[in-house]
């Protein structure tokens, strides 16, 4: 029984001890401060950030001495409100611009300090450098997004593919639905249309010249509908040499002048596909097709390719 009540006092540590402990060997920053906002303990770790080797020279000493002071400002205002509402601050994510430029972030928790008799005195708080964590997340996101992108995007053209034109022309016609229950009266602008387009005699070039050239034709034919289009419009390489453009805001007749430009700009941009022969003249078929006539997005994308194709029937190189 001796040696086991020996072994329990060897073992037992005074609460100076611990405090010790505590600020001489954890890697968070822990501080307590008094009612003004000024340091009176801190820990050997939050002294080290400000390249200070002894906790004690920080008694005293506020944010302002040691912050910006639109950081040390935010700091206080914080800590007014947590001694004012006796309600703490948990897990507050801080961002401090040093003055080389560099950005530290702090994940923060902040407490009102209470005496006693259970009145707040001040302000503790813990915080650890999670700039690192920031960085990994930062880089995380732009990875998703170049991610996100390429997804959207046809490795071949560069135009936006068949599956984020099934999803933008879903919330077109949504953002269009939405309108027309808001508003009393309609407007003919507040709809979209597209125009679906195929180039004429595609086979034939592949089957001639080889895929490669085919290829070619497709960067040029992208290159060409992307210049005749406006900021607001968005065009798709659905597959193979099948496009689409949506047009916002733009009724049957806008679109109709738009695909006529389109058709123009194309028959009158040869290109070379054999040394030996001359430039070969491209020309395209389109169909053109309004939401506002349709009101169904199934119908809308069958309507615009119909008269794609009767288009072809027609004789190719022209809208329908």
């Amino acid at each position: 029984m001796a040696r086991a009540k020996k072994e329990n006092k060897e073992t037992t540590f005074s609460k100076e001890s611990i405090l010790d402990v505590i600020r001489n060997y954890s890697n968070d920053t822990i501080y307590f401060k008094d009612k003004d906002s000024r340091f009176i303990w801190n820990s050997r770790a939050h002294a080290a950030q400000f390249g200070i080797e002894d906790p004690e020279k920080m008694v005293g000493k506020s944010d302002f001495d040691l912050f910006p002071k639109d950081f040390a400002t935010r700091s206080r205002r914080e800590e007014l409100e947590i001694m004012e509402t006796r309600e703490p601050l948990i897990l507050n994510t801080e961002r401090l611009e040093k003055p080389d430029g560099s950005v530290v972030w702090y994940s923060s928790s902040k407490y009102p300090l209470f005496d006693k008799d259970n009145n707040v005195v001040g302000t503790w708080g813990i915080s650890r450098n999670i700039t690192q964590i920031k960085m990994v997340e930062e880089e995380l996101s732009r990875t998703n997004e170049k991610l996100k992108k390429l997804s959207q995007i046809d490795d071949l053209t560069g135009l936006y593919n068949r599956r984020y034109f099934y999803e933008i022309i879903e919330n077109q016609a949504s953002q269009y639905d939405r309108r027309v229950r808001e508003q009393k009266e309609k407007n003919p602008k507040n709809t979209f249309s597209l125009i679906s387009l195929d180039i004429d005699y595609f086979k034939q070039i592949n089957d001639v010249y080889g895929h490669n050239k085919g290829d070619d034709v497709l960067r040029l034919v992208a290159g060409i509908l992307t210049a005749q289009s406006r900021k607001s419009d968005m065009v798709f390489r659905i597959g193979g040499d099948e496009f689409m453009m949506l047009l916002p805001d733009t009724p049957l007749a806008g679109a109709r002048v738009q695909a006529e430009r389109i058709r123009a700009a194309l028959s009158s941009s040869p290109i070379m596909l054999s040394e030996k022969e001359d430039a070969v003249r491209l020309t395209a078929s389109m169909g053109v097709a309004c939401y506002a006539d349709t009101k169904d997005l199934s119908k809308l994308i069958r309507t615009a390719d119909e008269r794609l194709y009767t288009s072809k029937n027609l004789g190719r190189n022209r809208l329908t």
